[in-house]
């Protein structure tokens, strides 16, 4: 059963060899962090974490996939650790992460799960992917959803629309979706969203009901 949800960004600007003189992502970092141990299950618990991250979209090293490093790091800062990692691929059809999320939230014992997600690339034009104007209808329902907490909205994005777009967060938010949706109702107890480089950073905590 799913207990939390906390929704990180997957900024290389959170990971320390991407630091340079000016540390540009210390704001950003320290709020992942606090949402990260906010949502994190109680000291002593037998609660599993389980960290969800896509991979990358052009897979250019042998190195794990930045969302997973971003994840590790802020659990790192968070001091702890993830028990499970699911990597979903970053264009999964959506019955695909129907059927990785259904098997987390269904599991048996408590979960926290810890999602890297961002939202379009595409919001100007000296974002990584230029600017497309249908990039803010589709993060606009993106926080909605998660604001809400509605996972029928988060299943709905479209796969082709958010590639399109360049929404690297969206199966791994449909992952835990699935889990939310297999374990019951949750709320949003805390959300913040920018876009410094054009590309929508989300922060987020979702409580069990």
């Amino acid at each position: 059963m799913i207990s939390s949800v906390a929704v990180v960004p997957s900024a290389p600007l959170l990971l320390p060899e991407y630091t340079g003189r000016t540390d540009a992502g210390a704001a950003l970092r320290d709020r992942s962090v606090d949402v990260v141990r906010g949502a994190l299950p109680v000291r002593g618990s037998d609660a599993r974490i389980v960290l969800v991250a896509a991979t990358d979209r052009d897979p250019r090293s042998a190195r794990p996939p930045l969302g997973r490093r971003v994840g590790t790091r802020l659990l790192d800062l968070a001091g702890t650790e993830a028990d499970e990692v699911v990597e979903v691929p970053w264009d999964a059809p959506v019955e695909g992460c129907r059927a990785a999320g259904g098997a987390l939230g269904a599991g048996p014992g408590d979960v926290s799960l810890v999602v890297v997600a961002d939202g379009s690339a595409r919001r100007g034009e000296k974002a990584p992917g230029h600017l497309d104007e249908r990039s803010f209808d589709v993060d606009r329902a993106l926080v909605d959803a998660l604001r809400a907490a509605d996972t029928d909205a988060l299943l709905a994005l479209d796969p082709q629309l958010c590639a399109d777009l360049l929404v690297h967060g969206r199966a791994p938010l449909q992952v835990a979706a699935a889990a939310v949706s297999a374990s019951g109702r949750m709320r949003c107890t805390d959300l913040e969203v920018e876009d410094p480089f054009g590309v929508l950073y989300v922060t987020a905590r979702l409580d069990r009901v």
